[in-house]
C-alpha cells in the first residue's frame, strides 16, 4: 500500500487463567496483536442504510494489509507518534482480491 501512515491492532481474547487451586486469576492486561500498516479515515459523517432499513453509523474507514479481521472484533489504530487514532468494533468488512488489501468499517 502506498500511503499507510498508521498501524492496525486487534485485541487478543485470552483464555481464562487459573492458579494451582483452580481459582481464576484476574488479569486486566489488554494484549493487542499488530496486523500491519493501514490508513484510517475519520468518517463520522458517513451513514449507510442496510437491506432491512436500519441505519448504521460508521466512525472510521480503514484500509489495511494483513490477515482478515472479522466483524465483532475490537480494533485500534495507532498513528506514527504512538497516539490512538481510532478504535471500536468492526461492523463491516470487504476484501479486495487484486491488491491483497482489505477494508473495514468501525
Amino acid at each position: 500500500m502506498y500511503f499507510a501512515p498508521h498501524i492496525l491492532q486487534v485485541k487478543v481474547n485470552k483464555e481464562p487463567e487459573f492458579d494451582d487451586l483452580g481459582n481464576p486469576v484476574i488479569n486486566d492486561n489488554n494484549e493487542w496483536e499488530e496486523i500491519g500498516p493501514c490508513r484510517c479515515d475519520d468518517n463520522g459523517q458517513m451513514k449507510q442504510v442496510s437491506v432491512n432499513g436500519s441505519m448504521i453509523d460508521f466512525s472510521y474507514h480503514i484500509v489495511y494489509e494483513g490477515r482478515d479481521v472479522l466483524p465483532g472484533e475490537e480494533i485500534e489504530v495507532i498513528d506514527h507518534n504512538g497516539n490512538k487514532r481510532g478504535d471500536g468494533k468492526v461492523i463491516k468488512i470487504a476484501r479486495c482480491n487484486y491488491f491483497n488489501y482489505s477494508e473495514i468499517w468501525v
